[in-house]
């Protein structure tokens, strides 16, 4: 645990330096320029307009090789508050966390590669990684991925969670998504068509089975077609395909196979996202929708409403959100041990086979994207419990920061 704590403090002292670095090389930038206007070696307009085109860090890094290089990171803070009940009665859970805390690097090597180092530094965790991988962008309708990153999956899990427009993603995806994994990736578009294919190692970054090695594989495709929209309108409709020969569900999911087929409309101020999702279990099907239409009532603020539907063919096959529902102390999952020590009963308060959740939020955007206020409310009911009908109302506000 010590060492642990001694990795994460030590991480932040290359982040101050660059930090002091990248203000103290803003400033002399500023600084040049002043001095030439006042010397009339440049003109006023000439300056302001470097200003404008000029990045607002600057970093020396030690390679040549290193065309540009951008510090970047985001600070998410949010609260929460979920009363559930079921047939044994009610109970309720509140608190306050850091949902994502990252820091990192995205440079360009050699006119063409992209590099990418994320690391998460939430409060109270382990060091871990957000991402890591290197990409070669010479040609758009092939870049080619080596790394740690997410694959190809929804429209849901594939926008950013600075970009997201509730404070959490649905259910459905989170249910069947595999996780962050290490793999090679193809990703292109020409012209209306984007598509991408991927394969992945499993969830320890290696795969140690010699030639019974198994891998998670994925492929996406969609079309663009804003030109059948109108003009200022956009339209994407998307579909992925994932399969695991992974019989120990070591990539972070329970599925053998995974299909999500959605869209992504956006005319002026009203925005329209929908996806169904169907995955494969050995034989039992898992499978859900969502619809999310927002509008900006004015050009900060933005009404989203979204509903899901979920079900599972397994019992108990579908969890209560893990934010913040599984946190109520009333549905921790109780487990009856024998004299031997096997489990000879267990009730499961949290895990159904059916689901609904209507969530309904506010965003207020100070700088877009990059800094923004959210609230939401969300009401759900799970079936099918151990403990019948799990009915759960979350409220939630989140502050979120991207730089």
């Amino acid at each position: 645990m010590k060492w642990n704590r001694n990795i994460k403090y030590a991480g932040l002292v290359p982040a101050i330096v660059i930090a002091v670095g990248v203000a103290t090389a803003g400033a002399t930038y500023d600084a040049l320029l002043n001095t030439l206007e006042e010397n009339q070696a440049i003109t006023a307009e000439q300056a302001a307009t470097l200003r404008e085109q000029s990045p607002s860090y600057t970093v020396r890094p030690a390679s040549g090789a290193v065309q540009d290089l951008q510090i970047r990171g985001r600070v998410q803070a949010q609260f929460g508050y979920v009363d559930a009940k079921n047939n044994e009665g009610s109970d309720d859970f509140h608190t306050f966390e850091m949902r994502r805390v990252q820091l990192g690097l995205r440079g360009t090597l050699f006119d063409n590669v992209r590099a990418e180092l994320e690391g998460v530094l939430i409060p109270g965790s382990s060091l871990a990684m957000r991402s890591a991988f290197l990409q070669w962008r010479a040609y758009k309708p092939a870049y080619i991925k080596i790394g740690y990153d997410k694959p190809w999956f929804s429209i849901d899990e594939n926008t950013s969670s600075a970009e997201i427009l509730t404070v959490e993603r649905t259910l459905i995806n989170n249910s069947i998504f595999p996780g962050t994994m290490t793999g090679a990736a193809l990703d292109g578009e020409w012209s209306k068509l984007v598509y991408g294919a991927g394969i992945y190692t499993d969830s320890d970054n290696r795969n140690p089975g010699g030639s019974d090695a198994q891998y998670l594989y994925n492929a996406m495709a969609g079309l663009k077609l804003d030109d059948i929209v109108g003009a200022g309108n956009r339209l994407l409709v998307q579909a992925t395909y994932l399969n695991s020969d992974d019989p120990t569900g070591k990539f972070g999911g329970r599925f053998d196979d995974a299909i999500v087929g959605g869209a992504h409309f956006v005319s002026g101020r009203f925005d329209l996202r929908g996806e169904y999702f169907l995955a494969d279990s050995d034989g039992n099907d898992t499978k859900g929708w969502y619809i999310m239409p927002s509008l900006f009532v004015n050009d900060r603020i933005q009404a989203v409403v979204r509903y899901e539907q979920a079900e599972s063919d397994a019992e108990r096959g579908l969890r209560a959100p893990g934010r913040y529902v599984r946190d109520v102390p009333s549905l921790s999952v109780r487990e009856t041990l024998g004299d031997d020590g096997e489990v000879v009963s267990r009730v499961d308060p949290q895990a159904g086979d059916q689901y609904q959740a209507l969530y309904v939020g506010l965003n207020y955007y100070l700088s877009g994207h990059a800094h923004k206020l959210m609230i939401g409310v969300e009401v759900a009911e799970l079936k099918n419990t151990d403990a019948g009908k799990l009915e759960s109302t979350t409220a939630y506000t989140a502050w979120r920061m991207l730089f």
